[in-house]
């Protein structure tokens, strides 16, 4: 009997345990459901952003923004959510984009303080004993939060990159363009996917600029599926740039990433077929690199080379990123190798996206094209018949200087006025308000909140473009007004904003300004039909996706 009453005094006890577990467990599920209430409430009705108008759902969580963000929807909130709220909008707990001029120049203005978001995490970090983030110095000019190391990052790779500079690589694209023609004409008109073969230029481009090689794009008339499976990349990282701690943790632990990748559906497999491109260039980089190194080192007790064999070295950009390092210690070897790889990295996806809005909103207005061709044709770069039959056809200029297509006005124009509807850019520039705060519209947003404008919002800003701001229309940039034009060149985030703006962009304007004519000299380029704005997938990075068109050879 006292066996017995001892297991029936255990079971109780073990039952009474059980039953205190299920309460402390209920207790906490409570809690932390009373917990969510009460920041939801506090969020949307207490928060200081919260007289902030903007859709509920996105002040609660960034869940809201980043739903929008995977289904690629940014260009539809970008055309839709200011002209719904107003010049401010909430877009997250504590994230905020502004459409004006006067936002534009409290938050972009060079030294007002702003400094980037942590949405441009994008390496790994290392952490000190009180849990600080260190930053790595690797010359990420992207996600440099670093403003001194930033600015003299930029100023050692300024002279490389300024255009005089920059002009001399003009021949390596006109040997693309020679390519490209040769290979489009024997499709004899059929349809392309525009994005593909733009990007296919682009990638060729940059390989003859900064290491005088070719990928075998233009060959194979194919860019080995790297601009679609590029762009999918681009939607896994516009996600996470939204939730920066888990960002962060994701560095630390790879199964957390996957979770989250998988959580959200952007992991994605390898194509078939699939060419990459960076493997090559990585490896021939290098061992341009080393090879430089090694010489460098051997040759410092040694004579000068001689004048002919220094003139057997490729004239290209990584030439000038050696000869830049070995001149300046303080760009370093560390610097040299991220900047060779860097100007692919940077540049292949957001020329091409330039380039597919370009030929896209061109091809699909006529009239524009028409008078684009005619300024060709002023200016001697179109064929002209011969007036007499003893006389030879006249096959104007096959090579566009980039200095002399800063002359083909309306042709400019027209680039600008497609990279302004369609930018490279489509999410908020997001920078961090400082200690000051900001008054803004009649509203104080205080220190520590994400701000921004959004390139495809700011660009359609009637009173900064005027009454057809949504119109394709590229008279705008040729209008006599001469204020007007300033303040469509000013408040504009086609090259980024204030102290950050591109530091490639006269190596992508030489590229596109040469790319454009040429290609418009040689074909008639028909988009048959313009995908709707539901049909284009905009992320951070953005591109016209899903355009069709026909290079038709001119006779």
């Amino acid at each position: 009997m006292e066996t017995l009453s001892l297991g029936s005094g255990q079971w109780h006890s073990h039952h009474e345990l059980e039953l205190s577990m299920i309460s402390i467990i209920t207790w906490l599920i409570y809690a932390f459901a009373v917990s969510l209430v009460a920041l939801a409430i506090f969020r949307a009705y207490f928060h200081p952003l919260a007289a902030i108008p903007g859709p509920r759902l996105a002040a609660l969580s960034n869940i809201w923004q980043a739903y929008h963000v995977r289904n690629g929807r940014m260009l539809v909130l970008g055309k839709t959510l200011h002209t719904m709220y107003g010049p401010m909008v909430r877009v997250g707990p504590n994230e905020v984009w502004l459409d004006s001029a006067d936002a534009f120049r409290s938050i972009y203005g060079a030294g007002n303080g702003y400094e980037k978001s942590e949405f441009y995490f994008l390496n790994r970090p290392s952490i000190d004993w009180g849990l600080n983030l260190h930053l790595p110095d690797t010359l990420d000019l992207l996600s440099e939060f670093d403003t001194k190391r930033y600015r003299l990052q930029r100023r050692l790779i300024g002279p490389v990159y300024q255009a005089s500079n920059i002009k001399k690589f003009q021949t390596a694209v006109d040997g693309v363009m020679e390519r490209a023609v040769a290979q489009l004409r024997t499709l004899n008109g059929a349809e392309v996917d525009l994005k593909e073969w733009m990007h296919i230029i682009v990638v060729e481009c940059l390989g003859a600029v900064v290491l005088s090689w070719s990928p075998g794009y233009i060959t194979a008339q194919s860019d080995g599926g790297t601009s679609s499976h590029g762009y999918l990349g681009w939607k896994r990282k516009s996600v996470f740039g939204l939730f920066p701690l888990i960002t962060t943790a994701a560095f630390f632990s790879k199964g957390l990433g996957r979770w989250f990748s998988n959580l959200w559906g952007v992991t994605f497999p390898t194509p078939k077929n699939f060419k990459p491109f960076f493997t090559p260039v990585y490896h021939k980089s290098s061992k341009r690199i080393n090879v430089a190194l090694r010489q460098n080192a051997s040759t410092k007790s040694k004579p000068k080379p001689s004048k002919a064999k220094q003139d057997s070295q490729p004239i290209d950009l990584l030439g000038d990123l050696i000869q830049l390092h070995k001149t300046k210690p303080e760009f370093t070897e560390q610097y040299l190798r991220r900047m060779a790889i860097t100007n692919f990295g940077a540049g292949h996806e957001t020329m091409c996206s330039a380039l597919t809005s370009i030929m896209a909103m061109i091809g699909s207005h006529h009239d524009v094209q028409d008078k684009i061709l005619d300024e060709l044709g002023s200016h001697g770069y179109l064929p002209r018949p011969p007036t007499n039959k003893d006389q030879k056809p006249n096959v104007g200029q096959t090579h566009i200087d980039s200095d002399a297509a800063a002359s083909l006005t309306y042709t400019i124009a027209s680039i600008k006025e497609a990279q302004r509807l369609y930018p490279v850019i489509g999410m908020s520039l997001s920078r961090k308000v400082p200690k000051s705060g900001l008054s803004m519209h009649g509203v104080y947003i205080p220190p520590g909140t994400t701000v921004g404008c959004n390139p495809v919002s700011l660009h359609r800003n009637t009173a900064i473009f005027g009454d057809d701001a949504s119109s394709f229309y590229p008279e705008r940039w040729l209008q006599d007004d001469v204020e007007a034009r300033r303040a469509m060149e000013r408040y504009n985030l086609t090259w980024g904003g204030g102290g950050r703006t591109c530091p490639g962009r006269h190596l992508a304007e030489m590229v596109v300004w040469k790319v454009v004519p040429a290609l418009l000299r040689e074909f008639e380029v028909v988009v048959p039909k313009m995908p709707c704005d539901d049909e284009v997938e905009y992320y951070f990075m953005a591109m016209l996706t899903g355009v069709r068109a026909k290079f038709i050879p001119r006779s």
